[in-house]
């Protein structure tokens, strides 16, 4: 998968299942949203959990196909971080999960290092969950008019370091 890939299912996942209301709402896209798997819908469910939980451990979130009746699969996140990086967070296993990271008989995806170096799962992630939150076309349209990177940050519902690494990567800082 290379990171244009990743933007271009985040852009079919806006398609299908945004309301087109600022901030996107990754939960609400997850529960609008179902995995296709060997010919088989699954429903793709968004969970709250606890840093104490050692499912999650040191991560702020994971990914993973759970077993059961009907099965499904999991996006879990750290319930006590900012509301920001949560946001993030969801986004970003949703990507694993429709980016085919995490299927049946796949291992739990989970990132600890928050860093992508060397992990292109990481970086088409990374990459889904950027053009998930900040879709390229409404950055572009706003850091027109909205110079303050707080304001930008606010309005897409993300840290002023993700709407500054997001401008710089699209080449607009």
């Amino acid at each position: 998968m290379t990171s244009s890939k990743a933007v271009k299912f985040a852009r079919k996942a806006l398609e299908f299942a945004w309301d087109k209301q600022f901030p996107v709402d990754p939960k609400r896209i997850a529960a609008g949203l179902v995995k296709k798997e060997d010919g088989k819908d699954f429903k793709i469910v968004v969970e709250t959990k606890s840093p104490f939980d050692e499912e999650l451990g040191s991560a702020s979130g994971y990914a993973e196909f759970r077993e059961g009746t009907p099965g499904s699969f999991v996006c879990a996140y750290n319930g006590l971080e900012p509301p920001y990086r949560n946001r993030f967070t969801i986004a970003h296993e949703l990507g694993h999960v429709l980016l085919g990271h995490v299927a049946p008989g796949k291992k739990r995806k989970r990132d600890t290092t928050f860093n992508s170096n060397g992990d292109w799962d990481e970086v088409d992630a990374n990459a889904f969950a950027a053009e998930l939150l900040m879709p390229e076309a409404y950055v572009r349209e706003k850091a027109k008019t909205m110079t303050d990177i707080s304001d930008l940050a606010s309005f897409f519902g993300v840290s002023p370091t993700a709407i500054k690494n997001r401008l710089k990567n699209l080449g607009i800082l």
